[in-house]
């Protein structure tokens, strides 16, 4: 068991985690702490400090591969098709969709009416409520509404 001790200790101290050193003696995880109640305190480094970490790290650290560029462009290519819907013909993302209808409303108040639960088509197609802007839409502007206030006419 001596050995075995001198082993871990040396192990801890060159700087490999509880994990590396149970892996690399071959110890499974209870075998490996009944090991450690035996031979004492050992002290291993504390988390992000083990020298596998730090060759994990040093190895990642700048490094791009194009296999790791490819599968990023693949990644994008396959959410923006996901994002796609068709309606009456026509297929591209809702951003898409708004520009080639020319709606009313933008895309971000399209999918805001769609988690409300419109379909696709009543979101792109209802127009923007006129309730608030009424006036706007019928073209009574500030100065026409004090006109209409100095007349007499009720305005709301």
């Amino acid at each position: 068991m001596n050995d075995v001790g001198a082993q871990i200790r040396t192990m801890a101290q060159a700087g490999h985690s509880k994990t590396q050193t149970r892996q690399l003696l071959g110890y499974s995880r209870d075998s490996f702490e009944a090991v450690l109640e035996l031979i004492g305190p050992v002290e291993f480094p504390g988390p992000n400090r083990s020298c596998g970490y730090r060759a994990a790290t040093a190895r990642k650290r700048g490094l791009y591969t194009d296999a790791m560029r490819k599968a990023s462009a693949l990644a994008g290519r396959a959410k923006h098709e996901k994002a796609k819907r068709t309606l009456r013909g026509v297929t591209g993302t809702i951003e898409e969709l708004v520009e080639a209808f020319g709606a009313q409303v933008c895309a971000q108040h399209v999918r805001r009416r769609m988690r409300q639960g419109m379909t696709l088509e009543a979101a792109l197609l209802t127009p923007k409520s006129t309730r608030n802007n009424l006036g706007a839409l019928l073209g009574v502007t500030p100065d026409r509404r004090r006109e209409m206030a100095a007349a007499g006419r009720v305005v709301g």
